[in-house]
């Protein structure tokens, strides 16, 4: 099928569309899990239509929501990490809490706020995979209030082959992580909203416009991919080359050029042994195994191509 759900288009038709709040409700109330209440009803603040992503080219592609206890809660997915995202969420956070209070109103009417990060990506220190952070005193780790809320959810942490499937929340994570692992079929005849965000897959993939905006968007996230990783080269680059003048000034260049050559390939065997675990899971780990027998050019090759790249082209590269 190969329609991820972690690029934004497709997380916002699945969850944020009007027809699928009980995706949203399902997955929000697994991952909140509030302790007196689950979540029955939400208002989508700005849904998905496909009007509004053919005409506003889904600018925005974040979801907003109000729960039914007056929270406001603020999802989003990023697929790379652009080295911003603390103070990103931090900004969005902020932005919502702030809208509430109208003209007129006062500061008592400001709700609870919630910001939802899903990331493809390691962030934090910690081993958690899901961390919540709220506002406390750094000296008696007592609350100052529960209005303030972060959660960041860090997927590359969730190993695959241990995940408790008898936990609601892995079930969902792993359906955003790896929709096409074995263990779906498992998940998807226990959990019908599961199921449900298997059916949405299927139909952007089918669905020609559907379709066409997904792919339009996939592209623009592979090329800032690109740029990002270009722009990560360059600097190492330049390191590189400060480093060799240092190097040739205390009379020490031998081998230097060559230093340059191994590190240039050895950042992008990190890459692109994450996007292939990312994209295949276990099944090429043979593969992965031989990925530092490659040349540069074909590692490259590799990164660029990630979204269309299939076993069989892998193959052919070795």
């Amino acid at each position: 099928m190969n329609i991820n759900p972690l690029v934004d288009f497709a997380f916002k038709v699945i969850f944020g569309s009007e027809k699928n709040k009980d995706i949203l409700i399902d997955f929000l109330n697994a991952l909140l899990k509030e302790e007196n209440k689950k979540i029955e009803s939400l208002d989508i603040l700005n849904p998905y239509t496909e009007k509004t992503a053919i005409n506003d080219k889904l600018s925005i592609l974040d979801i907003k929501a109000k729960l039914d206890n007056g929270t406001y809660v603020n999802i989003e997915v990023q697929l790379i990490n652009e080295k911003n995202m603390i103070k990103r969420t931090l900004y969005y956070w902020g932005k919502m809490y702030t809208e509430q209070l109208k003209k007129g109103k006062s500061y008592i009417s400001l709700e609870r706020t919630i910001t939802i990060n899903i990331l493809n990506f390691n962030l934090l220190k910690t081993k958690k995979y899901h961390s919540i952070y709220r506002l406390k005193d750094i000296k008696e780790n007592t609350e100052l209030t529960d209005v303030m809320e972060v959660h960041f959810v860090e997927l590359p942490k969730i190993e695959t082959e241990e995940a408790n499937l008898n936990d609601k929340l892995i079930e969902w994570l792993l359906f955003l992580k790896e929709p096409e692992n074995t263990n779906m079929e498992v998940i998807t005849m226990k959990n019908k909203e599961i199921k449900k965000a298997m059916t949405v897959l299927e139909f952007i993939n089918s669905d020609r416009i559907a379709k066409e905006l997904y792919e339009a968007r996939e592209k623009e996230l592979m090329d800032k991919i690109d740029q990002q990783l270009y722009a990560e080269e360059v600097g190492m680059k330049k390191g590189f080359q400060k480093g060799l003048k240092k190097g040739i000034e205390k009379g020490i260049e031998k081998g230097i050029e060559k230093g340059i050559e191994k590190g240039i390939k050895q950042e992008k065997l990190i890459i692109s042994k994450k996007l292939l675990k990312k994209k295949f899971g276990n099944k090429i780990d043979n593969l992965i195994s031989k990925l530092d027998t490659l040349s540069i050019e074909k590692l490259d090759e590799i990164i660029s191509n990630i979204f269309d790249l299939t076993i069989e082209d892998l193959e052919k590269k070795f």
